[in-house]
């Protein structure tokens, strides 16, 4: 008969993938996931994958048409993320940095965050340039270390958590253009002599992106600042200015976040 610290570790793994199954379906795809898709995103077997999806299902956090066979977040989680934005609204305490940043580049700017391995658009401003970098959607995610705002996070965190951020994300880099793990520590590893992250053509062909992190007090990275463009418009001459003001942006919100840190994020999941 299992003990209660055999029923715990079962409810704490079925919890892990249950939440992990949530975040691939917040992935930028309108049409939503076949049950081999979230499979694979997950790398659960489909008979695990199958079993959570219906329990999420009756609980209204996931949607499912029996027509076609596809997934969906359900009414649910639009629900508690309402509930949530009242109490850690980060996209309005950057709203006005984003507004500046575009205002001043003619770029576009985005705000992102950390979520565990992997770094979630939370926020853009498409900038009035002719021809505009939309390399990222809002809710849309990528694994720490893919693109210039995921590295700017990266860089800024422990040597062990590193290791273990690129080799979890290793199997996802061939969905990226030419990223590969060599590649990223080289971007990795200039970013720590540069001082901030620049990606330019690795994860999109012809764009360039500049990236700041944003960070609470104690020094760890919540989320970074990135201005993204075309590469006729960012020469590597004009990186050192577009960090400046990512930079100066980055102080502003840090100060916003920093007399209520506690409230809007927890030690653990950073």
């Amino acid at each position: 008969m299992p003990n209660k610290s055999t029923e715990s570790r079962d409810t704490a793994k079925s919890l892990r993938r249950a939440i992990a199954i949530l975040k691939s379906l917040g992935e930028s795809k309108k049409g939503g996931f076949s049950l081999s898709e979230i499979s694979k995103t997950t790398a659960l077997p489909h008979p695990t994958a199958l079993r959570l999806l219906r329990h999420l299902t009756e609980m209204g956090m996931v949607a499912w048409d029996p027509a076609t066979k596809i997934y969906r977040l359900g009414s649910l989680t639009f629900e508690l993320g309402l509930a949530a934005a009242e109490h850690c609204d980060i996209r309005s305490l950057c709203a006005e940095s984003l507004d500046r940043l575009e205002a001043i580049t003619q770029d576009t700017a985005y705000l992102t965050v950390r979520s565990g391995f992997e770094a979630v658009c939370l926020d853009r401003r498409e900038g009035g340039a002719p021809i505009r970098a939309l390399t990222l959607d809002i809710g849309s995610r990528r694994p720490l270390g893919v693109g210039a705002a995921g590295l700017a996070i990266l860089h800024l965190l422990k040597e062990d958590e590193i290791v273990e951020i690129m080799n979890a994300a290793e199997p996802k880099l061939h969905q990226f253009n030419r990223m590969n793990l060599k590649v990223m520590r080289m971007l990795l590893k200039d970013t720590h002599q540069r001082g901030y992250a620049v990606c330019g053509n690795w994860v999109t062909l012809g764009i360039t992106a500049v990236a700041i992190p944003l960070c609470l007090d104690d020094g760890r990275p919540f989320g970074s600042l990135s201005i993204s463009s075309v590469n006729s418009r960012m020469p590597s001459a004009r990186w050192p200015e577009i960090a400046s003001l990512l930079q100066e942006e980055a102080k502003i919100i840090q100060a916003k976040v920093s007399s209520s840190s506690k409230k809007y994020f927890s030690a653990k999941e950073y």
